[in-house]
């Protein structure tokens, strides 16, 4: 990151001036930033706007005003003030939270010494701004208590958005490292000579640039940007404070800025508050906007996939008013279905394999890991729908409705044809294609790696198929039938796009199917032997 000194250099006319940067993240020009940054949020920015002095969540922490205060953990009925949320990676190791044996001790009071650097920051960070209470998960939610946790975790969208202000630690990667400390010298400004091009030498001050590529994006924000719980907590925030590794970011729903003044570079994890917005025109795009966001994090549960969107479910709900099928809208349904893997968002051609536990049915993008893409909703080239929902269900076992789901199924009515399978090689995603004539064989994107399976009916072992490969499969070179079902078609009159999805039958229940994988064909001719017949409505089950 470069930026002139004084006037501006004819031969560097993009440069501009740094504004304070400081070597310490408690520095006093650290929280003066802080506070202007509020001061010009509470006054001019009418989409950051709290009109009313919110809620407490149901539990939350009284740190009082000063550093010899008593801390403790307080239960609220229905009493409003001001808050702050902490936005944390818990780490490996978490030397304190909230349990059924240690909530008494809780309330009472929290030892100082007994709180993770990470807390003692957020307090410190706080109590400076004069707010004396603050929200932490593992400390406001019972860990122990299932019950406590799916109704406190479906409250989430309500707690980050009501906060005055939600501190970010992203750059610890667990609760031992602070985030109020010395700066690496690395990120510090250094000044040195420029030679123009009439001779004249001017200084020029320059300080380290995080990185250009998403990944490198991703990565430099720090830790707490690769984690999925957390993409939620950015997304919700009414305002965020970021302390990453090289500077303060203040986010809000107007604005994204550096304690520096020059432009952060992070926006592929940042500026997430700001797309929800998006949701009040078009609720469906944005989901999946946000979801693309999301599906590059990282969980340390596969069992948290759902419920770490939930509370951004539940806001997208409020606006569509439809029916929530694990990650899908039961109302945009044939369009929600054209997902896909995205390899080149993840940087890898390899295919994930099953996930070991149960997250949802086969149909819906939770069924599997990796970066998700989305068809585009495109005025110009409208998706049209080719399949009629017959009926779809899920079974939500717990007390947050857009949480873990434990079954369901889905039947459609729609054309199929049977198209061949190949894969050269199961763990290369660019060898998978579908058609039986080598020279007109169209790609496939398959939704993780596959693999040749028998078809078994009763005892009776038939034609070969496919599946989805787990952990200790052996994958190797394959070419099976499967059915393909055309869900959607778009067509601008000079291009034409049709999406079906690649269905084979499920071991486990008769005459249900699974999905392995989705293609985009270019042309309504790869129907052509189904264009006068209907599918049998038939279950896809997983």
């Amino acid at each position: 990151m470069l930026s002139g000194i004084g006037t501006p250099i004819p031969d560097l006319p993009t440069l501009r001036p740094l504004g304070k940067y400081s070597s310490r993240s408690d520095s006093d020009e650290c929280f003066q930033f802080i506070q202007n940054k509020i001061q010009q949020c509470a006054e001019s920015h009418p989409k950051c706007a709290q009109n009313t002095t919110p809620l407490l969540p149901k539990r939350v922490v009284n740190i009082g005003t000063n550093s010899e205060s008593t801390i403790k953990l307080v239960e609220h009925g229905n009493v409003s003030a001001k808050y702050i949320a902490l936005s944390h990676c818990w780490g490996t190791h978490q030397p304190i939270k909230t349990t059924t044996s240690t909530l008494s001790q809780m309330k009472s009071s929290i030892a100082w010494e007994s709180l993770s650097k990470v807390f003692q920051d957020a307090i410190t960070v706080a109590r400076r701004l004069e707010v004396e209470w603050i929200w932490i998960d593992s400390l406001c939610i019972i860990q122990d208590s299932k019950a406590d946790w799916e109704t406190e975790s479906s409250k989430m969208c309500d707690y980050y958005e009501n906060a005055y202000i939600t501190i970010s630690a992203s750059s610890s990667n667990n609760g031992t490292i602070p985030f109020l400390r010395e700066r690496d010298q690395q990120w510090l400004p250094e000044k040195f000579p420029f030679t123009c091009s009439d001779g004249k030498v001017v200084e020029v001050q320059a300080r380290r640039h995080r990185g250009s590529s998403m990944a490198q994006l991703l990565e430099n924000l720090g830790p707490l940007a690769l984690r999925g719980w957390v993409w939620q907590e950015s997304v919700l925030s009414t305002r965020i404070l970021h302390y990453t590794e090289s500077e303060l970011i203040w986010e809000c729903k107007t604005e994204v800025s550096s304690e520096d003044g020059a432009k952060p570079r992070g926006f592929y994890s940042m500026g997430l508050c700001q797309k929800v917005s998006k949701s009040e025109k078009d609720p469906y795009s944005c989901w999946h906007d946000l979801l693309e966001s999301y599906s590059v994090r990282k969980l340390t549960f596969e069992s948290d996939k759902l419920p770490a969107v939930s509370g951004i479910a539940k806001r997208i709900q409020e606006r569509v008013k439809g029916t929530y099928l694990a990650g899908l809208w039961k109302e945009n349904l044939p369009m929600e279905l054209c997902w896909s893997v995205d390899y080149v968002s993840s940087n890898s051609s390899t295919p994930n394999l099953l996930p070991e536990s149960y997250i949802a049915p086969s149909w819906p993008w939770a069924s599997v890991h990796g970066a998700l893409g989305f068809v585009d909703r495109d005025p110009e080239c409208p998706f049209e729908s080719c399949v009629t929902v017959v009926d779809v269900q899920c079974s939500v076992p717990g007390l947050n409705k857009f949480g873990e789901v434990i079954d369901g199924y889905l039947i459609l009515k729609g054309l199929v044809v049977q198209l061949s399978v190949n894969c050269r090689d199961p763990e290369e995603c660019w060898t998978y294609t579908v058609g039986d004539d080598p020279e007109t064989r169209d790609t496939m994107t398959p939704d993780c790696m596959l693999m040749e399976s028998e078809i078994r009916k009763g005892v009776h072992v038939g034609d070969s198929t496919v599946k989805r490969a787990r952990k200790d499969d052996v994958a190797v070179p394959f070419s099976a039938r499967v059915s393909c079902l055309r869900v959607g078609h778009e067509d601008d009159g000079e291009s034409e796009f049709v999406y079906g999805i690649l269905l084979a039958p499920c071991e486990a229940v008769e005459d249900t199917h699974i999905r392995i994988g989705l293609v985009q064909l270019d042309s309504e001719e790869w129907f052509e032997e189904a264009l006068n017949a209907l599918l049998k409505s038939s279950k896809i089950h997983f």
